[in-house]
């Protein structure tokens, strides 16, 4: 065969950064541009080095999510000379009520900035102004497919999609749920389930909760002392079907932490009893969080919901979260042993 045709054959090269919104919507992703066949670069997982080199292209103000996100953009581009395009989505609004984070509207801009950096594939998110299958109809243009090639690739992108949400809601992690992804292996949940003596909500975005580098790999830490660990992704959605309403005049304005409000609202009436603590992770100089994480505490206290705030940036280190969760998982474990004497010791009463 001539060198030529071989060329042509070719498929387009993909990188996508493992970071921020890829731990969210990555099946989706890798789903849709498979189907417009594209060969997807991913980045490894995020180390020492990806996080040094984000922060130097990030200015102070910055949360540690995107300056890992320079980094992982970085690395990918540094490790694959020959890529065609980076893929980095513009998401404005996945519902008609709210808006993603600022930082999410104008990352593909900003990333034209970093050095080296191959044309930016975007892929924009904006329910407000427009359906999402008219940004795949644009996406197949750009990758030179038709119309009807884009939507057949985005009807089978979204089915993948609720796929991988009804996976997790059977129970399944994030992290195991995404490596079957990458593997292109079935759903299949694990032969044994973790059981702990106590259950936890860990409450936070996804790049937070399951990049297990920045976060010290927290869930393992839980699991080690005994805790079951329960994320936003694993509740049923009928939870997350009516706003929450703070007040008369004060609704919630970011997409993520109306999903974080939605999920809390649930432990604080009927599922209170299907817990026994919460735990927010949240990044240095994430405003939004910041603006949510005080009601959130004011809530727990109501409920007598025992609470722990974490925050996270580069510098956070591994003795000291330890010796918050050691002292938090104890505290909850010595109420329950006090609660259950204390019942023992009424049931012995009424006996007499």
């Amino acid at each position: 065969m001539d060198t030529s045709d071989q060329s042509s054959k070719k498929k387009i090269k993909v990188g996508i950064p493992r970071a921020l919104h890829f731990y969210r919507y990555y099946p989706f992703w890798k789903k849709l541009l498979e189907e417009l066949d594209v060969e997807i670069i991913l980045s490894p997982p995020t180390n020492k080095k990806i996080v040094e080199e984000g922060v130097t292209h990030g200015f102070g103000e910055l949360c540690i999510p995107v300056k890992i996100y320079y980094g992982q953009v970085l690395k990918l581009v540094r490790d694959n000379p020959d890529l065609d395009y980076l893929f980095v989505p513009r998401y404005v609004a996945e519902v008609k009520e709210a808006y993603f984070c600022p930082k999410f509207l104008s990352l593909p801009d900003v990333i034209k900035i970093l050095p080296e950096v191959p044309k930016i594939l975007n892929f924009e998110v904006n329910v407000k102004e427009f359906p999402i299958a008219t940004s795949a109809i644009e996406l197949g243009n750009e990758l030179g497919k038709s119309q009807n090639e884009a939507l057949n690739a985005y009807r089978e992108a979204q089915k993948y999609f609720d796929e991988y949400h009804d996976f997790l809601r059977d129970g399944a992690s994030v992290n195991h749920a995404l490596r079957l992804v990458e593997r292109n292996r079935p759903f299949t949940l694990p032969k044994k389930k973790y059981k702990g003596d106590l259950k936890f909500l860990l409450l936070g975005h996804a790049y937070n909760i399951f990049d297990t580098f920045i976060n010290l790999d927290f869930q393992k830490k839980l699991q080690d002392h005994g805790v079951e660990v329960l994320t936003i992704e694993n509740l049923p959605e009928s939870l997350f079907k009516e706003p929450v309403i703070i007040n008369k005049r004060l609704r919630n304005y970011w997409r993520h932490e109306e999903e974080i409000m939605q999920s809390i609202r649930y432990f604080l009436t009927k599922g209170r009893d299907e817990i026994d603590g919460v735990i927010f992770l949240i990044s240095f100089a994430c405003g939004p969080d910041s603006l949510i994480s005080e009601l959130v505490m004011r809530d727990m206290k109501v409920v007598g919901l025992p609470f722990l705030e974490i925050i996270m940036d580069e510098h956070s280190g591994e003795a000291g979260l330890l010796t918050r969760v050691e002292s938090f998982v104890e505290m909850i474990q010595r109420k329950k042993k006090k609660l259950a004497l204390d019942s023992k010791k009424k049931s012995t009463v009424k006996t007499l």
